[in-house]
């Protein structure tokens, strides 16, 4: 696994200072290009700036699907996976199961504390999560789902209505591992849900929100034009045109 990662990070980083040099040579470029006075840009030149930013773009494309592979194929990088859904969690709600996580990762965050305490001093008191502290950590949780689907889920399916279920699985264990490693860095541990259950539960209720949004945005856009059109319909002017269709009523329609 240590070979395969070596071979990964070389291929990205051998990419990386491609993509330097030619955006080394689009600045000089644009350099060129930045004195209003300057002799007319030549046919050369602008194949060859046309050919850089392709091959920049093909460039970048390609460390992407590099670094997203090397994220998917070992998903317990970020640590094991641990914490199932069942026991416990059964029967709760969502809301509930992410208390329940939480509570546990807070857990265990004491267990750690704990074991760094000198030999004979007193350990701290285990004090669960208060309801405050677990309505912040759970919206903390949430935005960093609706960060994950609108800055990187939306470049990939730009659709302004998309079913989670239809995203290829592949792809949805890049985005739920990516949410796992901002949670993480946030001191969130819910990389060690088997099955990357609350991240997947994260994203999906993300979907389903943008979703309702959508539907009901596209519901009052219509209400709106079936308002104007009723309008102009009851209107005195619109009873005296008898069947000549007004422009303005062309256009709403």
């Amino acid at each position: 696994m240590s070979d395969i990662n070596t071979t990964l990070l070389n291929s990205i980083q051998k990419i990386e200072v491609d993509l330097a040099e030619i955006k080394q040579a689009l600045r000089e470029l644009q350099r060129q290009f930045s004195n209003q006075f300057a002799p007319a840009v030549s046919a050369e030149d602008l194949t060859t700036m046309q050919q850089s930013i392709i091959e920049q773009s093909s460039l970048e494309r390609i460390a992407e699907s590099v670094k997203r592979a090397q994220l998917t194929e070992y998903p317990d990088q970020l640590g094991k996976q641990v914490i199932n859904t069942g026991g416990e969690f059964k029967g709760k709600n969502e809301a509930q199961k992410y208390n329940l996580l939480l509570q546990i990762l807070h857990e265990q965050d004491w267990k750690a504390r704990c074991k760094e305490v000198p030999q004979g001093q007193p350990l701290p008191p285990l004090v669960p999560l208060s309801d405050h502290d677990l309505t912040v950590k759970r919206l903390h949780l949430k935005t960093l789902g609706r960060t994950v689907n609108h800055y990187i889920i939306d470049k990939d399916y730009p659709a302004a209505s998309k079913e989670w279920k239809n995203i290829p699985e592949k792809n949805r264990e890049y985005y739920m591992m990516h949410l796992e490693s901002l949670a993480k860095n946030g001191g969130l541990h819910i990389h060690q849900c088997k099955r990357m259950w609350c991240a997947r539960s994260l994203l999906r209720e993300s979907f389903k929100s943008d979703n309702q949004t959508h539907k009901r945005r596209m519901a009052e856009k219509n209400k709106t034009q079936r308002d104007i059109s009723d309008s102009l319909l009851s209107s005195p002017d619109m009873s005296e045109t008898g069947d000549v269709e007004s422009p303005i009523m062309a256009d709403v329609l």
